[in-house]
């Protein structure tokens, strides 16, 4: 859930809720014990907290994407510093969004990088529900779902080998 409440930066304002919610306030964000700046990119470790949350399910694979898309801790590609888009998003003709506008290659631009991963839990519900369309059934695995969406999120045969590669030696959860 997200909430955005008027008042005092500084700390969380108290009635909050404390546990499992992520709680916008001015141009911070708050989960537990994480209080997180809009405007700067998180460490990785911190976006995966976040992620568990407010993406659930999908939470590992955005991190992953995230990483291969846009660069670990401190090497952020120009489209995550520009745009705050952590994962390589394209501007959508026909799902919902939470992009500002279009830019360079159709990328989408957005306020800042919650607004990215929110974006993204939007796209991976469009996917899951092309998935099972044609499946008859959601998809099992986190690779499964990246075997689905290659050709379409990406068409490079290394990025879904880098992307299985993190997925195998991901030790965040």
């Amino acid at each position: 859930m997200i909430y955005r409440i008027p008042g005092v930066e500084k700390e969380k304002p108290r009635g909050m809720p404390r546990h499992a919610e992520v709680v916008i306030h001015s141009d911070t964000l708050y989960l537990d014990s994480l209080k997180l700046p809009l405007k700067k990119i998180p460490k990785v470790a911190q976006l995966h907290e976040v992620a568990k949350v407010a993406i659930g399910r999908w939470a590992k694979l955005f991190t992953v994407l995230k990483i291969e898309e846009s660069g670990h801790d401190g090497q952020y590609s120009v489209y995550a510093l520009k745009y705050n888009n952590l994962v390589g998003m394209r501007y959508p003709n026909f799902r919902k969004t939470t992009a500002l506008r279009r830019g360079y290659s159709n990328y989408c631009v957005f306020d800042h990088w919650y607004d990215c991963m929110i974006d993204f839990n939007y796209y991976m519900e469009h996917t899951e529900n092309v998935f099972v369309k044609k499946y008859q059934r959601k998809p099992k695995t986190d690779k499964e779902m990246i075997l689905f969406m290659h050709g379409s999120y990406n068409i490079y045969s290394v990025w879904y080998s880098d992307v299985f590669w993190l997925l195998d030696n991901f030790k965040y959860d």
